[in-house]
């Protein structure tokens, strides 16, 4: 009887395990909110440090390394999460564009590295023109009418 009761007890484990497998590992959207709020300030607390006017080159380099960081970090926490499925492709539309940001942004500081004026703002100028940039607004956006407060990545 015993053995009976551990047989039941071993496939009701096993079910459970099988089911936290493969069910859905999607965040809520709470916890997607959460995610992409953090990731968003964490963006623009970096990317205030060069929005002003550093005083050389060389101190751009070193704000644009952090903020270039930020930029990969939140590309890659919203890249791997799995968002709500109703903002998925939206998601994927954003870290595409932090993915823009972060390569623009290494660009930027090898070109301040360098004392290379020119270079610098040709990449600056690039991720504000970016169709990455412009697709992730449209998403932000299509976000915000399905309900979701996203934060500064919204605005």
């Amino acid at each position: 009887m015993q053995a009976k009761q551990a047989g039941c007890v071993a496939v009701v484990v096993l079910a459970a395990l099988a089911a936290g497998c493969g069910g859905s590992s999607r965040l809520s959207k709470a916890q997607y909110e959460q995610m992409i709020q953090a990731d968003g300030k964490a963006v623009q607390k970096a990317v205030a440090s060069i929005s002003g006017n550093p005083s050389s080159l060389k101190v751009l380099a070193v704000q644009v390394a952090a903020a270039e960081k930020a930029a990969k970090k939140a590309a890659d926490d919203l890249d791997a999460a799995k968002p709500p499925a109703e903002v998925d492709a939206d998601n994927t539309k954003i870290v595409a564009a932090l993915r823009t940001i972060d390569v623009q942004l290494k660009k930027l500081e090898q070109a301040a590295k360098d004392g290379d004026a020119l270079a610098a703002q040709q990449a600056a100028l690039a991720i504000r023109s970016s169709p990455e940039i412009k697709a992730a607004q449209v998403a932000a956006k299509d976000m915000k009418k399905k309900g979701y407060k996203i934060g500064i990545i919204g605005t």
